[in-house]
């Protein structure tokens, strides 16, 4: 919550519930809401805690990964498995849908990125290239081509088609940590351990802009602006940067007292961070300054977390995956949580 020093009770201004029963609580003339999950799944088929995890377009289905190297597609209503892909071997790191709904790609420890149909249950690809553990994925487009960074330093543009490396970048920047695409898939990108973030032009020279972070990231998103202009990274001291890709700068900042970042995912002029503590927290975004040093009153620019989603108890968050109004998180406890918030969508 905003502010330091001492707590008064006669800070607290108002305490109410909603229809859906989350506690609204206003301090300092800042509100906060508390939603607790709608529902706690525990999916079949998985031999550990979910390590990954994403939402269908639909919404119907959804699909989580472990460290035993097995995929699970299973009914976003009852948790029930209804594919297991197998394949893998030890940890699968990142899981996704393509838009389509119909295909996943996943990528792990084996240093391989696979390619599954979900009706069927089977392997399509196997994408193969990579000297070290797959760390981060994104898909351009429909899902033509796919891209995947590493803890060999280096990111790839696959065509699905044919299993081929289009391109490959070396950063030279130690271990890449994750991987994020542009709304528009014009650019995407990556951090990595020797604290740098790179933000690569996918059309026309394909620019790279790499920018020198202050400490080690561990997750990074795009805004929901068409150009992909903000990129959001997460650190491990539990701040989150935002940076402006064309001035290479930093522009504005949320500073916590949590944990190290796990995941973050932009929606709806909103900011979740999942911390490696348990916390959720959505924090809105108002309309950042282009250039650093733009912002005026600092009191004014405070931003306090607008959401707090509760459930786990101190457990690693190791995902988010958002269809409409329905946030969906996987923990370390092996429990995937729902919950439903009242924004916009």
């Amino acid at each position: 919550m905003p502010g330091e020093g001492t707590i008064k009770s006669s800070a607290f201004t108002k305490i109410l519930l909603d229809e859906l029963k989350n506690l609204h609580v206003t301090f300092q003339g800042k509100t906060t809401i508390f939603v607790a999950p709608v529902s706690e799944q525990t999916i079949e088929g998985l031999k550990s805690a979910p390590r990954s995890f994403d939402v269908s377009s639909t919404g119907s289905t959804y699909v989580t990964a472990d460290s035993s190297g097995n995929l699970v597609i299973a009914s976003a209503i009852r948790a029930e498995a209804l594919r297991v892909l197998e394949g893998h071997i030890m940890d699968v790191y990142r899981c996704m849908y393509f838009p389509s709904g119909l295909v996943v790609l996943s990528g792990g420890m084996d240093m391989t990125v696979k390619i599954w149909g979900v009706d069927s249950g089977k392997c399509a690809a196997t994408l193969k290239g990579h000297t070290q553990a797959v760390t981060g994925l994104g898909i351009i487009g429909v899902g033509r081509e796919v891209l995947s960074c590493s803890n060999d330093g280096t990111a790839r543009m696959w065509e699905c088609r044919d299993s081929k490396t289009v391109k490959t970048w070396n950063f030279g920047k130690g271990r890449c940590a994750d991987l994020s695409v542009s709304v528009d898939c014009s650019r995407f990108a990556v951090i990595c351990e020797s604290n740098f973030l790179s933000v690569i032009d996918l059309h026309g020279d394909q620019v790279r802009r790499d920018i020198k972070l202050p400490s080690e990231p561990s997750a990074l998103c795009f805004s929901n602006d068409e150009a992909g202009e903000i990129v959001f990274v997460g650190f491990e001291d539990g701040s989150v940067g935002a940076y402006n890709v064309a001035q290479q700068h930093l522009i504005g900042q949320i500073k916590t007292q949590k944990s190290s970042v796990k995941c973050l995912k932009y929606f709806c002029n909103r900011l979740l961070v999942a911390f490696n503590d348990g916390g959720v927290f959505a924090y809105p975004i108002p309309s950042l300054p282009q250039k650093s040093g733009e912002s005026t009153d600092e009191s004014e620019n405070i931003i306090s977390a607008e959401y707090e989603l509760t459930g786990a108890d101190c457990d690693p968050i190791y995902d988010i995956a958002i269809h409409k109004r329905s946030v969906y998180t996987c923990c370390r406890d092996g429990v995937v949580r729902m919950y439903k918030l009242l924004w916009n969508t």
